[in-house]
């Protein structure tokens, strides 16, 4: 399994909708999330990216947002929520496969990472480049970015 360490600080401005997650319910509520951010993005005729990015955070509390091109200078519909995350030190996997492997694939991640000595931290995202309906779920690709402790120096 590859795991790339990036000691450079990636950030992300969003907009979409954020929820608490119970039972570890990731997925499912992930998913109505995004289809109910999309359909706002839609009616609004909103330009994006159309990568959707599904961001995680301590106490079960996650959010599903899309970068809007010009955001600056576009009028973000009220329903939206604005979310900036940064990662200052993270681990980068790309994971190939069905999206029903990713809670497998976290797990096989934070052991690895723990057998290297790091130390994740939140946020953490999920990276979605297109959606596979339609297409053959096994070459759908998630990028999945780990928030990491700072190494000392």
């Amino acid at each position: 399994m590859e795991i790339e360490i990036i000691d450079q600080p990636i950030r992300f401005q969003l907009h979409g909708l954020s929820s608490s997650v119970e039972n570890h319910c990731y997925g499912e509520v992930g998913c109505r999330l995004m289809d109910e951010m999309w359909k706002v993005v839609k009616d609004a005729k909103l330009k994006t990216i159309g990568i959707n990015h599904w961001v995680y955070f301590a106490h079960d509390q996650m959010f599903v947002g899309v970068e809007v091109r010009d955001a600056a200078q576009t009028a973000i519909p009220g329903q939206l929520e604005s979310c900036e995350c940064e990662l200052r030190r993270y681990a980068k996997h790309v994971h190939i496969g069905p999206y029903h492997e990713l809670p497998q694939k976290w797990q096989s991640l934070r052991a690895a990472l723990a057998a290297r000595g790091e130390s994740i931290t939140m946020p953490s995202l999920e990276v979605y480049g297109h959606s596979c309906e339609g297409e053959d779920e096994s070459k759908a690709e998630t990028t999945i970015l780990l928030g990491l402790k700072a190494k000392n120096s």
